[in-house]
Parts: C-alpha cells; structure tokens; sequence
C-alpha cells in the first residue's frame, strides 16, 4: 500500500499548480495497479519518463468527485484541449488529461498502456468519480480509445470516438469507400479481443462514435457502428453531425455524446 505521506504530497505538489488550467506535468508518484491485465497492454511504463497534458477548469476543486477524459491525439505533442471544450468540461465536471508521445507513430502496447497510466495517475491524485472516467481520442487516437473500451473496461466506462473506430472482426462493406489510411494500410482495422474482453464490455462499456459527411472515415465508421457495434449488442450511439469533418467535435457534439453516457 502507498505511504499516505507520499500521496498527501503528490496531492498538495498537484494543487499547487493550479493556478493555470492546462498544464503539462510529470506526476510526481506512480499510476498504482489498474483493477486488471490485459496481455496487450504495457503496463511496465516509468512515470518520470512520461508528460501529460492536464487541464483542470478553473471550477475545480479537490473536495468533490469529478469525472475525467483520457485524450489520446492522432499527434505526438497534445498540449491544450479541443476548441470550445472548455464550457462543455465546466459544465459537467470533467477534468481532461492527455498523455505525450502517444500519436499515430506509437506502438499500440505502450498507447494503451499511457491511456491507462493517465486515468491511474489521476485518481491517485485528484478525487475522480470511478463512473465517468472516459477514453477519447481523434482519429487513430479514437481507434486507440476504442481499444481502452475493450481491453479495459473495469476502468473506462465510456468512449467519445471522433472520426476512428475499429472492431474486433470485419464487418459487411454497406457505405465505405476508402478502404486504406495515409499509409497505405487496412482502413477497417481489426483488434484482438478474448471473449471475456468482449463479454465485459458488452455489459459494462458506453460506445460513442462522431462523424459526418466531410470526414473520409465517414462511411467506414457507420459500417463498423451498424454492422458491428450495433449488431453485436453493444450499447453505443453513433452521432451523425451535419459539416463534420476529420476533426475533433465541436462543444454540442460533445455535450451529445455526454448526456448518452451519463444516460
């Protein structure tokens, strides 16, 4: 068990920062143990060799329980939030935190596992409400956060996918048109899942995916909803906004998809 020592001062050194809402921090204790290990996450991560981006409203306080949202960018370097999120996080309580070093480029183990160590690091040192920790992400760093939805799902407890979503087995081609990324690969990607991961998600796990027309995922991302998500049983909503295009939603999309996983 931690020495509470040790954890009163990570809390005050946090505290301390305050002051500005976003910052970039090396948390100054590790992440603990997650409630369980899944064989295709890297948990081995050091904690003083790794940035996140935390933002925290100016609202906040450490004598309430608030929810959180992991970020996993499509980018290295992620160092402010997604315009106009600033009065959506306000509204609902949410802090916001991003790991470094997590773009497309990264090998999907040590992705994971920054996503996991983010949400950890938080709750050993803020007071974060365990029902509304969720895994967000654009992009690649959406198909990653999907991931998170699967492989942990007695952490996360919802995902908020702009623009990237993959499944655990191909789905029927019905509206998808582009079939590779920028690199030339796969466009439908497919993850490993055991059938306990899929079980435990199905049961416990809020599925949010946002696209529209001006986004090239755009129909590979309904196929995947409509004949994955959706027809497997998961409990997920697809949010189709109007103009969208490869980019990160915007405040009342986001609002959307936090009143269905709060639902």
């Amino acid at each position: 068990m931690r020495k509470l020592p040790t954890l009163l001062l990570s809390l005050a050194l946090l505290t301390s920062l305050q002051a500005e809402p976003g910052q970039l921090l090396t948390f100054p204790v590790g992440p603990g143990r997650p409630p369980s290990i899944n064989g295709s996450i890297d948990y081995r991560l050091k904690p003083e060799n790794e940035k996140f981006f935390v933002y925290r409203p100016s609202t906040y306080n450490n004598s309430e329980s608030w929810g959180l949202i992991v970020y996993i960018s499509p980018m290295d370097s992620c160092q402010s939030i997604p315009n106009g999120w600033d009065g959506v996080l306000k509204g609902n309580k949410l802090l916001f935190i991003a790991p470094q070093g997590a773009g497309n480029g990264c090998d999907m183990r040590r992705r994971l596992g920054l996503g996991v160590m983010a949400a950890l690091e938080m709750t050993q040192t803020h007071k974060i409400d365990p029902n509304r920790i969720y895994a967000a992400g654009l992009s690649g760093g959406a198909r990653t956060a999907g991931q998170l939805g699967f492989l942990q799902s007695d952490l996360f407890r919802g995902t908020i996918q702009d623009c990237g979503a993959d499944f655990y087995k191909p789905v029927p081609v019905v509206k998808a048109t582009n079939f590779t990324d920028s690199n030339g690969n796969p466009n439908y990607g497919v993850f490993k899942a055991s059938a306990r991961d899929i079980d435990t998600a199905r049961r416990n796990q809020k599925f949010v995916f946002l696209t529209g027309p001006g986004d090239f995922r755009y129909g590979n991302i309904s196929d995947i909803y409509e004949g994955g998500y959706k027809a497997d049983g998961f409990t997920c909503k697809l949010i189709d906004v109007p103009g969208m295009g490869h980019e990160d939603c915007k405040p009342s999309a986001l609002q959307q998809a936090l009143d269905f996983l709060k639902s």
